[in-house]
């Protein structure tokens, strides 16, 4: 899904994105905050209700689907990396064809693909327990990559999956840019086995050596985690977001000409059930975004999530349990 959101505080401008794939958001200084005043970003930490927080704008641009091929693709390399990523009443005709694909690189007949289409909406995309990610950087400064390493690292305490960041000549499993017109992204879990080799899989658009050090884990934590197979908290089904949707139709058929189906399609779509691994909604989990009282009922809102919660703490240990 392509998707973008911001929403403009005193201080700060917040800015969301899911492009081709790939979650991101990019924080830069508003037009009118002073110089200086980037170091402030402990002030951040606060309840959303502490402080006057104003849309400027929130946007979900359309859905970028996936090529067929490239849905297949994943398919196969997250049931070649781990078996059990494979979800649902599966028969065993089903796991043939799959097994067929993955390991003959054969579809036998034209009604097959249909089998995989099904299957690949299905899987999960998480990676074998222990398994050892290696990571690498496509440039940047020396200073940032060490933040970086140094915040990824806090995964590492809960789950069972290791982050190698010793240089190598092979492309890393991780691979990480710093384009700074690109945002900050992730591809989700085993998709990275699918993407070429010579194009990164992570992006951080705009983290500097000045950046505050509660911005790093935050974004670090959350884009790290989506390499581990996490994905949005607030897409859940169960998310209880109390939209407020006369507004939000509103407000998309102003500022993008969306229907209502259009807006129902990108702003409110939800993973199916199937898909969530978590018990629960987790309002503090460090995959949950800020979510605006002026576009809810009432006065919810959801406030910024800035290190793992004990619930991430929990959940990854559980995907991924030390033995």
């Amino acid at each position: 899904m392509i998707g973008s959101a911001t929403v403009l505080f005193d201080k700060w401008r917040w800015e969301y994105r899911q492009l081709t794939g790939k979650a991101y958001f990019v924080n830069r200084p508003t037009s009118y905050w002073p110089v200086g005043s980037l170091m402030d970003l402990p002030y951040l930490s606060y309840r959303l209700s502490t402080y006057c927080m104003k849309i400027a704008s929130i946007y979900y641009c359309r859905e970028c689907r996936v090529s067929h091929h490239r849905r297949i693709k994943n398919l196969k390399n997250a049931f070649i990396e781990n078996p059990r990523n494979l979800r649902g009443a599966v028969s065993s005709r089903e796991i043939g064809i799959l097994e067929d694909y993955s390991h003959k690189n054969i579809i036998k007949k034209p009604e097959h693909l249909v089998s995989l289409s099904r299957m690949a909406t299905e899987i999960r995309k998480e990676w074998k327990n222990g398994r050892r990610l290696t990571v690498s950087f496509l440039g940047g400064k020396k200073e940032v990559k060490d933040r970086i390493i140094r915040h990824a690292k806090i995964w590492m305490e809960y789950a069972n999956i290791e982050f190698d960041f010793r240089q190598r000549k092979k492309p890393a499993d991780v691979r990480i840019a710093f384009d700074s017109e690109d945002g900050s992204w992730s591809l989700l879990g085993t998709e990275l086995l699918s993407e070429d080799k010579s194009l990164p899989t992570m992006n951080f658009g705009w983290l500097t050596p000045r950046t505050d050090d509660l911005e790093y884990n935050r974004v670090v934590l959350h884009e790290f985690g989506h390499t581990l197979g996490c994905i949005h908290e607030h897409e859940r089904p169960d998310n209880g977001i109390p939209w407020d949707k006369p507004k939000v139709y509103a407000y998309y058929k102003k500022t993008d000409g969306w229907s209502k189906e259009e807006v129902d399609e990108q702003v409110f779509s939800k993973y199916d059930i199937t898909q969530i691994r978590a018990n629960k909604l987790d309002k503090k989990s460090i995959m949950m975004y800020p979510v605006p009282e002026q576009l809810t009922r009432g006065n919810f809102h959801i406030g910024w999530n800035n290190g793992l919660s004990e619930g991430d703490k929990k959940f990854i240990a559980r995907l991924y349990p030390k033995k």
